[in-house]
C-alpha cells in the first residue's frame, strides 16, 4: 500500500514537473521571441520603429480592452443595484443553485466575466493598429468627392477608423445587453415562467437604455453608410451611381431618423413603463429598411434606370472617370500620334542604332541557362535574371543580371557549422549584354566587387552566424576576407542573448557550440522582401527584388507600394493580368510606386527613400514613423540610375488606360474609342513541329452578362523592358513597352493601335507615353502567326522541334527603325524538361517581321539580310564565333569543292549527315543545325553538277 501511495505521488510529481517546464517553454519561447524581434529591429537601426508600432498595439488593446470592461462593470453593477432584495417564490431553482455555489463571490464573478470578455474583444481592435496610425497622422489630397464635398484624405485616412469604432462599440454594446439581461435573469430582476417571463419595471428600464444607445450607435452607422456609397461596387463602374444617389441615399437619412426615433421611444418607456410603441416601430424599423434600403433602390434602377442608363449614370460616369484616372497614376499620360511607313534598305543601313539594343535574351527563358553555366559551386544557385543597363564597351546597354544566392539544399556540408557558419553567404553577380550572344549562349560578364559576399538576397533562408572560429566558404575568385568586418546582424556578446536566440530557434547548438563568440554576430531575416515587410508591413512589395552592382558592393532594390481600396468612385485595379504572388494582389483602387527600399547585401542595412513626395499616404507613414524614410535626394549617388518603373504596377495601369483614355461618358459607357491590351503573342510552337495558325487565340469570351462589355480572357501582351529610342526621340533610354489593339469582346480586332512606354531614366522616370498609330499595322498575335507560317520559317522551327527538344519563343519586340516598324525575335531550343527553371536554352534563330513579311536567321544581322536582300550592316549581335545557319554573317557552306566529283560530294554530305545524328544524340543543337545545312549544301552542288553533265 504504502509502495503504492509513492508511485502515486511520483506520478502526480512528473506530472507537475512536466506542465511547469512545458509552461516555461512556452512563455519563456514567447518572452524570447519578443526580446529577440527588440534586438533586431534595434540592429537595423529601427528601434524607434519597433516601439511605435508596440505602442500603437498596446493603445489599442489598452483602449478598447478598458472600454468594454468599465462599460460592463458598470451596467453589471447597475444590474447588482437594481436586483430585489430577495427571491420571490416563482424563482427558477437553477438560479438558487448559482447563488448558492457562488455566494458572496458573486461579484467578483461578474468582474472576472465582464474582464475576459473585454480581453476577447480588445483582441480584434489590435489588427486595426494601423488605422489608428493613419486616422492620427491623417493627410489631405486636395481633392473634394463630387457627393458630399469631404477632402479625399477624409475616406482614405479617417473614415475606416471611425466606422470600425463603431461597429466596435455597437457589437460591444449588444454583448453587453445580453450580460445584463443574464445578470437580471440570476438575480430576480427576470423571473422566466410562463406564459411569459415576469420583469421588473427597474429592469425594463436598465434594458431600455442600453437599446436606446444600440439605436443611436446603428443612427451613426446609417450616417456613415453615405460615405462609404462612395466606394460601392454594385454598380456597372464603382462608386454611388443614380440608384443609389437618388433613392437609397434618401432612404439612408430616413432610416437615420427613424433609428434616432426609436432611441427617444425607448427612452420614453422610462417614464411610461409601456413597450409597445417602441417595439412596434422598432418592426417598422425593419419593414422601412428592408423598402428603402434594397426594394426601392432595386426599383429604381430597373424601371428609371436601366431603360435610360447611358443618360441617367452619365454624371456619375464622369466621376468615376476622373477619381480612377487619378487614383490609379494614368491622369497626366501624355499622348503622341506616330506613323510608319515602308522601310527601306538603305535606311536601314543608315540607322541600324536602333537594333543593337533589341533584346535577345529573356530572363524568364533564360534563368536555366545562367544557372548551369555560372551557379561556379555546389551550394550557389541562380534563382532570377533581371533586366538593366550598365556601360558596357562604351555605351549604355540593357542587360540580364543575376545573384549567385547560397542555396542550402545543395551545399556540401550538411552539418549545423556547415548550414549555419561556413555555408554564410552568396557570391556576387554576372551579366551578359541582352543584344548579344556567343556560340548560342549569353556572352558573360563577372562584375568584379569588392564585397563580393551576399549574407542577404533574394531568396534565402534560415540564419547565419559569422565571426566565429570556423572559417567561412570563400568566393571562388576572390582573395580570403578574413572574419566578417560589416555591422550586419546581432551581436552574441552575452550569454544571455544566446539562449534567448536558442529558445526562439529551438537549437540548443547556438548554447553548445565553442565557436561562437562574443564578437560573433547572428545573421537572420535574410530574405530582402521579409526584411522589408518586417520594417513596413504597411506597405505592399513587389515581388522581383533585383540586385544592383554600386560602388564594389550589391545592393537589392525592391519597389514598395502605397495602396488603398477606398479612393471614392474609382475603379479597382485589374488584377486579372499580374502574376502569381504579385505584390499588388489584393483589393486596391488607389497605387503609387512611391518608395523605393534598398537593402545591402553585406551588412543587410534596409533604407526607405519616397521617391514621390506628393502621395499622402507616404506622408501618412512618414509622419507616423519618424526617421523611417529618407528622401530621394539622399540615395547613394548613382543608384537612380538602375532604378526600375516596376513592371506590376505597368500591367494594372495599361489595362486601366486602354477604357479609361475615353473621357466623354457617352463613348465610355459604349466603349467607343476603347482600347484593349493586345492579345499575346504565340508563346512556342505545337508538338510536332506545327505552328499556331492566325485563327487561334487563346482565351474565351466572358461568360457572365454584364452592363459594360469586357473582353475575353485571353493572355494579353506582357511588358517588357528595352532600351527603346521611341519615336520622334535621338536617344535611347531604358522603358517598359505595352501595345494595344482596338477593343472586342471577341479578339477579333488585333491590329496595332497604340503602344505605351513608362520611362526608367531619372531625368523623366514615371512619365509614361501613349503613342497612337495612325498608319495601319499588325498587332503582335498577326505579326507573330507571319513569322511562324512563312514556309521557310515553319520549316526550320519544324526541324528543331523534334522529340526530346522543345523550341521557345523569346520576347516579341517592337523596334521603331528607319521611320518604320520592324518587329524582332529570337528563338530558343532546350531539351525537355518538366521545370521550366531548369532548362538550358540556346539561341537558335533570330526571326524578324515587317509589313507581312518574314524571315530568319542564326543572327539579327543574318535576318535582316534576308528581310532586305542587300543589307550589310554590322550588328555586332553575334561575338567571339562566326555564326553558322542560314542568313549568318559567315556561310554554313563547306571550302569550295569544285575538284570533287558528284560522288564525292554525296560521301561528304553522308558524313556530315551522320555527324550531325551524333550531335543531336548528344543534344548539341548547334552542331546538329550546322551539319544539316552543310550536308544539304553538298547534296545541291552534287544535284546541280548531274545536271550539268
Amino acid at each position: 500500500m504504502r509502495t503504492r501511495r509513492f508511485s502515486d505521488k511520483g506520478r502526480i510529481a512528473l506530472i507537475a514537473v512536466a506542465v511547469v517546464v512545458v509552461g516555461i517553454l512556452l512563455f519563456g519561447r514567447f518572452f524570447a521571441g519578443f526580446y529577440t524581434d527588440y534586438l533586431w529591429f534595434d540592429s537595423v537601426g529601427r528601434a524607434g520603429v519597433f516601439s511605435t508600432m508596440l505602442r500603437s498595439k498596446l493603445l489599442m488593446f489598452v483602449l478598447f480592452g478598458g472600454t468594454f470592461i468599465a462599460l460592463a462593470v458598470l451596467n453589471l453593477v447597475i444590474a447588482d443595484r437594481l436586483a430585489p432584495s430577495a427571491f420571490s417564490a416563482n424563482t427558477h431553482p437553477v438560479v438558487e443553485r448559482f447563488h448558492e455555489f457562488f455566494g458572496h463571490r458573486l461579484r467578483s464573478f461578474r468582474i472576472a466575466v465582464a474582464t475576459v470578455a473585454g480581453l476577447l474583444f480588445a483582441a480584434p481592435a489590435v489588427g486595426h493598429w494601423q488605422d489608428w496610425l493613419m486616422f492620427r497622422n491623417s493627410q489631405r489630397f486636395g481633392i473634394a468627392d463630387a457627393q458630399f464635398g469631404h477632402d479625399v484624405g477624409f475616406y482614405m485616412f479617417r473614415l475606416p477608423f471611425i466606422a470600425f469604432v463603431l461597429d466596435w462599440l455597437f457589437a460591444a454594446v449588444v454583448f453587453i445587453t445580453l450580460l445584463v439581461i443574464a445578470t437580471h435573469v440570476l438575480s430576480g430582476g427576470i423571473i422566466i415562467q410562463p406564459p411569459r417571463p415576469k420583469v421588473r419595471r427597474a429592469t425594463k428600464a436598465h434594458v431600455a437604455v442600453l437599446l436606446a444607445v444600440l439605436a443611436v450607435l446603428k443612427a451613426g452607422d446609417y450616417w456613415l453608410t453615405r460615405y462609404e456609397l462612395t466606394t460601392d461596387s454594385r454598380g456597372f463602374v464603382r462608386g454611388l451611381l443614380y440608384s443609389a444617389a437618388k433613392a437609397q441615399l434618401p432612404a439612408v437619412m430616413l432610416l437615420t431618423l427613424i433609428a434616432l426615433l426609436v432611441a427617444g421611444l425607448f427612452l420614453s418607456t422610462l417614464r411610461t413603463n409601456s413597450w409597445r410603441i417602441p417595439v412596434v416601430a422598432s418592426a417598422l424599423w425593419a419593414l422601412i429598411a428592408l423598402v428603402g434600403g434594397i426594394i426601392y433602390p432595386a426599383a429604381i434602377q430597373a424601371l428609371v434606370v436601366n431603360p435610360n442608363q447611358r443618360d441617367k449614370e452619365a454624371p456619375y460616369i464622369v466621376r468615376n472617370i476622373e477619381a480612377t484616372r487619378h487614383a490609379l497614376g494614368i491622369d497626366n499620360v501624355a499622348v503622341k500620334a506616330v506613323s510608319f511607313a515602308d522601310i527601306s534598305e538603305g535606311a536601314l543601313a543608315d540607322d541600324i542604332t536602333p537594333l543593337k539594343n533589341v533584346r535577345l535574351l529573356k530572363p524568364e527563358a533564360m534563368v536555366g541557362r545562367f544557372r548551369t553555366d555560372q551557379s561556379q559551386k555546389a551550394g550557389l544557385t541562380i534563382n532570377d535574371l533581371d533586366p538593366d543597363r550598365y556601360e558596357l564597351d562604351g555605351r549604355l546597354q540593357q542587360v540580364s543580371i543575376a545573384a549567385r544566392e547560397l542555396d542550402l539544399s545543395a551545399i556540401a556540408n550538411k552539418s549545423w557549422q556547415g548550414q549555419h557558419l561556413i555555408n554564410t553567404h552568396g557570391c556576387g553577380i554576372v551579366e551578359a549584354p541582352s543584344g548579344q550572344i556567343k556560340d548560342r549562349r549569353p556572352d558573360y560578364r563577372e562584375i568584379k566587387l569588392d564585397r563580393p559576399e551576399m549574407y542577404y538576397s533574394g531568396e534565402i533562408g534560415g540564419y547565419a552566424i559569422v565571426d566565429t572560429g570556423v572559417n567561412e566558404e570563400v568566393c571562388p575568385g576572390y582573395p580570403d576576407p578574413g572574419p566578417y568586418s560589416g555591422t550586419g546582424g546581432i551581436k552574441l556578446d552575452s550569454v544571455f542573448k544566446r539562449v534567448a536566440f536558442a529558445l526562439s530557434y529551438l537549437d540548443y547548438n547556438m548554447i553548445g557550440s565553442g565557436a561562437i563568440g562574443n564578437d560573433s554576430r547572428l545573421v537572420s531575416i535574410r530574405r530582402v522582401e521579409d526584411r522589408a515587410k518586417k520594417l513596413a508591413p504597411f506597405l505592399s512589395f513587389d515581388n522581383d527584388p533585383y540586385p544592383v552592382a554600386l560602388n564594389g558592393r550589391v545592393l537589392w532594390v525592391i519597389d514598395a507600394y502605397t495602396t488603398s481600396d477606398r479612393y471614392p468612385y474609382a475603379e479597382s485595379g485589374d488584377r486579372k493580368q499580374l502574376n502569381a504572388g504579385s505584390g499588388l494582389d489584393h483589393p486596391f483602387n488607389f497605387v503609387r510606386n512611391s518608395i523605393k527600399v534598398v537593402v545591402d547585401a553585406y551588412n543587410g542595412t534596409v533604407d526607405f527613400y519616397i521617391v514621390d513626395q506628393l502621395d499622402p499616404i507616404a506622408k501618412v507613414w512618414e509622419s507616423a514613423f519618424p526617421g523611417l524614410f529618407k528622401s530621394r535626394d539622399q540615395m547613394p549617388k548613382g543608384l537612380d540610375a538602375h532604378l526600375r518603373y516596376p513592371e506590376e504596377l505597368f500591367r494594372v495601369q495599361t489595362a486601366a488606360y486602354s477604357k479609361y483614355r475615353v473621357q466623354n461618358p457617352e463613348a465610355f459607357f459604349g466603349r467607343t474609342g476603347a482600347w484593349s491590351v493586345a492579345q499575346a503573342p504565340i508563346a512556342r510552337p505545337r508538338a510536332g513541329g506545327g505552328v499556331v495558325t492566325s485563327n487561334s487565340v487563346a482565351g474565351d469570351a466572358p461568360t457572365a452578362e454584364a452592363d459594360l462589355a469586357i473582353e475575353s480572357t485571353a493572355e494579353r501582351f506582357v511588358p517588357y523592358y528595352s532600351m527603346l529610342r521611341s519615336p520622334g526621340e535621338t536617344q535611347a533610354s531604358f522603358k517598359l513597352l505595352r501595345p494595344f489593339v482596338p477593343f472586342s469582346t471577341d479578339d477579333s480586332k488585333r491590329n496595332l493601335q497604340s503602344f505605351m512606354t513608362a520611362s526608367s531614366d531619372p531625368q523623366d522616370y514615371g512619365s509614361l507615353v501613349a503613342y497612337e498609330v495612325s498608319s495601319a499595322q499588325d498587332g503582335p498575335f498577326t505579326v507573330s502567326n507571319t513569322m511562324n507560317t512563312e514556309a521557310t520559317v515553319s520549316q526550320q522551327i519544324s526541324l528543331l522541334n523534334i522529340e526530346g527538344t522543345d523550341v521557345v519563343f523569346g520576347d516579341l519586340q517592337m523596334v521603331p527603325v528607319a521611320g518604320g516598324l520592324l518587329w524582332v525575335r529570337p528563338v530558343y531550343v532546350q531539351p525537355t524538361v518538366t521545370d521550366s527553371r531548369e532548362s538550358q536554352p540556346t539561341i537558335e534563330l533570330v526571326l524578324v517581321s515587317q509589313n507581312n513579311r518574314a524571315a530568319f536567321g542564326s543572327s539579327l544581322s543574318g535576318a535582316l539580310a534576308k528581310l532586305f536582300p542587300g543589307f550589310e550592316g554590322n550588328i555586332g549581335d553575334v561575338v567571339g564565333n562566326t555564326p553558322v545557319g542560314n542568313g549568318g554573317n559567315g556561310s554554313a557552306n563547306p571550302p569550295p569543292t569544285a575538284d570533287k566529283t558528284p560522288a564525292q560530294l554525296l560521301d561528304d554530305a553522308e558524313a556530315l549527315f551522320a555527324q550531325a545524328d551524333q550531335a543531336l544524340d548528344a543534344r548539341d543543337l548547334a552542331t546538329y543545325q550546322a551539319r544539316v545545312e552543310e550536308a544539304r549544301a553538298l547534296v545541291q552542288q552534287a544535284v546541280a553538277a548531274l545536271s550539268q553533265g
